[in-house]
């Protein structure tokens, strides 16, 4: 039936923007400061709910820098960092609803199945709320990041390691695949709206049949 491949794609669509929405809520590179004046490319990457960081090892003649990740505990965070945050949440928890909801209507009878649009209200609600996660864009963690300022000062100190990052940050893993979930969870609700659409389409006409006699009426 077409309401069933149409219905087909849309999941396929939310299942790629639910894991997309994934990995840009908890990844600790949604954003990145690079190096610049190096000659070893250095990104530091902060995501929503930690940020890559760093270990300074130096010896006689080499200093070496490694990279983990660490959560925001003790750093102070502005408006656009906590909505950011919470737009995050809504859009993975609110996508996912729909999304495993749709999944186990799909194993129900085609003619038991309940079309309505909410699905798709759902899914265009997951879209909004993925968008204003970009809110970490306009945060201080992106334009007046205190973490810099500190790796750069304690970077400063060593006479063997001479690294200066952007004032600003860049668009780094999470942002582009937070972009990405906007696209889908938007796609998402265009089929699931039209696969609504051609499902009622579909059961008027089931019922239309059902109701013309089995013998026509001027041969009786």
């Amino acid at each position: 039936m077409k309401s069933a491949t149409i219905s087909l794609v849309s999941n396929i669509f939310a299942a790629c923007a639910f894991f997309l929405s994934w990995n840009a809520a908890f990844t600790c590179s949604f954003v990145q400061f690079s190096a610049i004046d190096n000659d070893t490319p250095l990104n530091i990457g902060f995501g929503l709910w930690g940020h890559s960081w760093y270990a300074l090892s130096a010896s006689l003649n080499n200093s070496f820098i490694f990279q983990f990740c660490l959560s925001y505990t003790g750093t102070p965070l502005d408006g656009p960092m906590k909505a950011a945050r919470v737009f995050a949440i809504i859009a993975l928890v609110l996508g996912g609803v729909f999304f495993f909801s749709s999944l186990i209507a799909g194993c129900r009878p085609q003619d038991k199945r309940m079309l309505t649009r909410s699905e798709g209200v759902g899914y265009l609600l997951a879209c909004l709320c993925q968008g204003f996660a970009l809110l970490l864009l306009n945060s201080n963690m992106c334009t007046n990041n205190s973490l810099i300022a500190a790796l750069q000062a304690d970077i400063a100190q060593s006479e063997n390691v001479q690294i200066d990052f952007n004032d600003t940050c860049t668009l780094s893993t999470g942002a582009r695949t937070c972009i990405s979930a906007i696209v889908f969870w938007f796609l998402a609700a265009l089929a699931s709206c039209h696969a609504t659409s051609a499902g009622r389409k579909e059961e008027q006409a089931r019922k239309g049949n059902l109701n013309e006699p089995l013998v026509p009426n001027d041969i009786l």
